[in-house]
């Protein structure tokens, strides 16, 4: 079971190797996904290998991660925000998740409340960027390929913040291998998400050749 643990931690290298494959030939946007997946790779390999100092590389990869993941959303939005409105969303997520890095660092406390609190509302943004797709003329592989990101997103955004506020208030020793048992699932749901990313990255719009 450990072996199968580890293969399923380490297969963001098939999404990560393909988007290094399709990066000159994809969509702008696409890279911001792409180069988040990337560095997903090396956060996962650096968790299994312990090259670099574990809380320095997490703290870097999740604040890096949110800023990424705010870039590709405010791209697909059709509803065209203001640059200032951008700015102060990037902004407020950069000091949330900074401040709750420096907190899990000091250990006073054992839930990232922040960080959750960014993943589900970035994740409540794509619903609604989902919504608009139902209403706006793009592709339908354009399409898929979005829906494919987004949705693994957020069912693993929601998943994890309930287990993680469960594990808050209910965790003991009494209920340890019901939250192991629970927590266990989440390497399923990234090992999906894996194999959805690839398809996505697969089926992305490539860019505009000129002559």
């Amino acid at each position: 079971m450990f072996n199968l643990e580890i293969l399923f931690n380490l297969s963001i290298i098939i999404p990560a190797l393909v988007g290094i494959y399709v990066f000159s030939a994809i969509k702008k946007e696409y890279r911001y996904f792409i180069i988040m997946i990337i560095t997903g790779a090396l956060h996962e390999y650096n968790m299994e290998f312990q090259i670099l100092p574990y809380f320095v590389f997490d703290a870097f990869h999740t604040m890096f991660y949110s800023q990424l993941i705010l870039l590709l959303y405010f791209k697909w939005d059709t509803e065209k925000n203001p640059s200032a409105k951008k700015i102060l969303f990037h902004a407020l997520v950069f000091i949330i998740i900074t401040i709750d890095q420096y907190y899990d660092y000091l250990s006073i406390y054992h839930i990232k409340w922040g960080s959750i609190a960014c993943e589900i509302g970035i994740s409540l943004y794509g619903i609604r960027l989902l919504n608009q797709f139902q209403n706006n003329l793009i592709g339908e592989k354009e399409g898929l390929s979005r829906k494919l990101i987004i949705i693994p997103y957020l069912i693993f955004s929601v998943y994890y913040a309930a287990i993680n506020i469960l594990m808050h208030f209910l965790f003991n020793a009494n209920t340890q291998v019901i939250f192991n048992n629970l927590y266990n699932v989440i390497r399923w749901i990234n090992f999906l998400s894996y194999i959805s990313y690839t398809l996505a990255l697969l089926w992305a719009p490539k860019k505009e050749q000129f002559l």
